[in-house]
């Protein structure tokens, strides 16, 4: 009955048991099937998400643009990433040795994945309760710099794994290493080696030391951490970790550990060029954007060949920091400088919405070619990105007067003829009569136009212009190539209207150039990252005045640099053949000074980005003129620089000075003046007697005559 009783008992137990496993089976198998249908389903979708073969044989990656000066020195960059690509074989075999020693010792055993490393990662993560980054091959690393984020997920790992297989199954290991070493990112914008070698220690990879190489190779495991600027000190831990490695793996020598170890590693200082030059390089920047798009300058690998002569931009930079500090000194009215706007916080910094402090704009045009040698757009770069130069129109006063004797002379006037530089009220189209007054509040009675332009007498300019009409004068600066907006008023004699830096230079560079305007360019020439060259600047010529006509301007502002407002040039120390004119408007806010050699033209502004008086008595004489004579002094060889030759059709006559006549025997002061042939005076002087002086009245010109009196 027992034994029964024990029989059912051990039947219902089996089967009780049995139905377990079987219902376990079921689970299992179910598990197993679904895992694996998961798994198939994930590769799947994975394999469409990363790249095809295709892909990876065309990958490009983005490459650093490159600037160069007119000697062909590089001077800036541009990149997302940047990045010089190099060849394999031009890297050193310790640089090799160092990387693979410290982050994939079975670079050359494994296909792709170190599953070793990989479980010994794993494990690591599991105590830390995180995924860390770590286990990864060189291949695995350079699948996901070249493909994948960085993000800390098990998808991108896969997919990093299987980047990695095809990349294996496509490339030499030397091919990976080269793609390697140029993708990978060494931090501080540097991607790849050579870039890195450049902006850790200012040297190309060839020439790394085995101290150096081993910096570099700790570094793409952590860009910040083992950033050897920000972090020597980890950096230098890493170091001993990567020789370690190496003469663990028998690369190097006991002796060469040591003295790697124990060499003083010298990190790139910032290179003086990259503090210069900013406002040129934006322009630069600018350019390229709009003729090649963003993608081609910032990822495309150009070589972009400027106009830009870093010696005179470096030079004339610091010419003006050194002058604007001494006006700042200098002048009462300054009551905030430079060095008070720096030792102000961010925050305190963020209250002004103009920039307070003095400012000064620069730009030196070579003649021949048109090209920039040099612009300074404001004192600081990093305090505004304002370019002065281009963005600024200001009031130009006297210095606008070159358009209009210029309108005079192309409209038959000579530099011989008498104006009457007396007291005049005209009307301007204002409510209150007009009123001129020279600079020193005198009169010099009857002058010729070049005593006029060279003195810079006011008044002679408004009786000008009223002669001529100011519709002339806006025709013709229009085209020596003005295009801001010009009021065609008597006051636009004296630069009422506002102009910029870069339109007057390129106005003036006109007369040394008989006539000529030049297209102005910042860019000789652009290759692509296969050395073709996919844009060169057209040095165009467009004739805009008479050879003749700029001939006598010259002549004229060379008046004005050798004995009129512009003179003190040659107590700065510029004996050149050159030419010039200053300009200052009313309140002293404004203060220009513009001037030539047959080789350049420079202009000069100072003044505030907001109105307001510079200083009492600062004139463009006083303050434009000095920054640019001691600016190109050091470029000029005055015993070598070119005089501006006479055209064919230009003579010399004698004249009365006070009359602008044939001189008679009677006249006591005789001078010699140049003429377009035809318009030379005809008639004797009668302004001088026997007895004296004659009544004459100068209140008329006739161009038919080409002098019976003044203006």
């Amino acid at each position: 009955m027992v034994r029964t009783k024990r029989k059912k008992s051990n039947k219902q137990l089996k089967k009780w048991i049995n139905r377990i496993v079987f219902t376990f089976g079921i689970f299992i198998f179910i598990l197993f099937f679904t895992t694996i249908s998961a798994g198939l389903t994930l590769y799947n979708n994975l394999q469409k998400e990363i790249p095809s073969m295709t892909d990876m044989i065309l990958y490009s990656p983005p490459i650093a643009t490159e600037v160069y000066d007119s000697n062909n020195k590089k001077i800036s960059d541009f990149f997302i990433e940047k990045r010089v690509t190099v060849e394999l074989k031009s890297i050193p075999q310790y640089v090799i040795d160092a990387t693979i020693a410290l982050e994939d010792q079975r670079f050359y055993e494994h296909w792709g994945v170190n599953i070793f490393r990989i479980g010994i990662a794993l494990i690591k993560d599991i105590q830390h309760a995180s995924i860390k980054q770590g286990g990864s091959t060189i291949t695995q690393q350079l699948a996901r710099n070249m493909f994948l984020s960085l993000e800390q997920t098990i998808t991108r790992k896969i997919k990093e794994a299987l980047i990695s297989v095809q990349l294996e199954k496509n490339f030499s290991k030397d091919e990976i290493l080269e793609m390697y070493f140029n993708q990978i990112n060494y931090g501080n914008g540097a991607y790849g080696i050579e870039a890195a070698a450049n902006v850790y220690f200012g040297k190309s990879v060839g020439e790394l030391n085995l101290s150096e190489a081993a910096i570099l190779a700790g570094i793409p495991n952590l860009p910040e951490h083992y950033n050897p600027f920000k972090h020597p000190k980890n950096a230098k831990k890493r170091q001993r970790t990567c020789l370690c490695g190496m003469l663990e793996q028998r690369y190097i020598t006991k002796e060469q550990f040591y003295d790697a170890l124990e060499k003083t590693v010298k990190l790139r200082k910032k290179s003086t060029k990259e503090q210069y030059a900013k406002y040129f390089i934006e322009e630069v920047r600018k350019e390229v954007i709009n003729r090649f798009g963003y993608d081609v300058l910032y990822k495309g690998g150009l070589k972009i060949y400027t106009t830009l002569d870093m010696e005179v931009q470096q030079h004339a930079e610091e010419t003006i920091e050194r002058q604007l500090r001494r006006y700042e000194k200098r002048y009462k009215e300054v009551k905030f400088t430079k060095n008070d706007y720096d030792s102000l916080s961010i925050e305190e910094k963020n209250e002004y919405t103009v920039i307070p402090y003095l400012q000064a704009a620069l730009i030196i045009i070579n003649n021949q070619t048109g090209g920039i040698r040099a612009m300074v757009g404001g004192r600081d770069f990093e305090d505004s990105e304002f370019n002065r130069v281009y963005q600024a129109p200001r009031q130009p006063g006297s210095i606008f007067k070159i358009f209009l004797f210029g309108a005079a002379i192309e409209n038959g006037m000579s530099p011989g003829d008498i104006i009457m530089d007396t007291p005049v009220v005209m009307d301007d189209g204002t409510d209150e009569p007009y009123k001129p007054h020279n600079y020193d509040e005198t009169f010099m009675g009857p002058i010729s136009l070049r005593i006029a332009l060279s003195k810079s007498r006011n008044v002679t300019a408004v009786r000008l212009i009223d002669n001529i009409g100011p519709s002339t004068v806006v025709k013709f600066a229009h085209k020596l190539g003005i295009k801001s907006k010009l009021d065609p008023f008597i006051s636009l004699a004296l630069g009422s209207s506002e102009v910029t830096l870069f339109e007057m230079t390129r106005a003036f560079s006109v007369f040394p150039n008989y006539g000529i305007i030049k297209n102005i360019s910042m860019i000789r020439y652009i290759e692509d990252a296969e050395g073709n060259i996919i844009y060169k600047t057209e040095n165009t010529d467009t004739r805009v005045m008479d050879d003749d006509d700029a001939y006598i301007i010259t002549n004229m502002l060379e008046t004005t640099a050798r004995e009129g407002t512009g003179q003190g040039m040659k107590w700065m120390g510029i004996k050149a053949n050159a030419g010039g004119k200053t300009g200052t408007t009313d309140d002293y806010s404004n203060a220009w000074f513009i001037g030539f050699t047959k080789e350049i033209t420079c202009g000069v502004w100072v003044g505030y980005d907001e109105l307001r008086e510079i200083g009492d008595k600062a004139t463009g004489a006083a303050i434009a003129l000095p920054i640019w004579a001691y600016t190109i002094k050091p470029f000029i060889d005055n015993s070598d620089t070119l005089s501006f030759i006479p055209t064919d059709s230009i003579i010399r006559v004698k004249i009365c000075k006070s009359s602008g006549l044939l001189p008679s025997k009677y006249c006591k002061e005789i001078i010699e003046e140049i003429y377009k042939i035809g318009r030379e005076p005809v008639k004797v002087c009668t302004k001088h007697s026997k007895g004296g002086i004659t009544e004459y009245e100068f209140e008329s010109y006739d161009s038919k005559q080409h002098k019976t009196g003044g203006i």
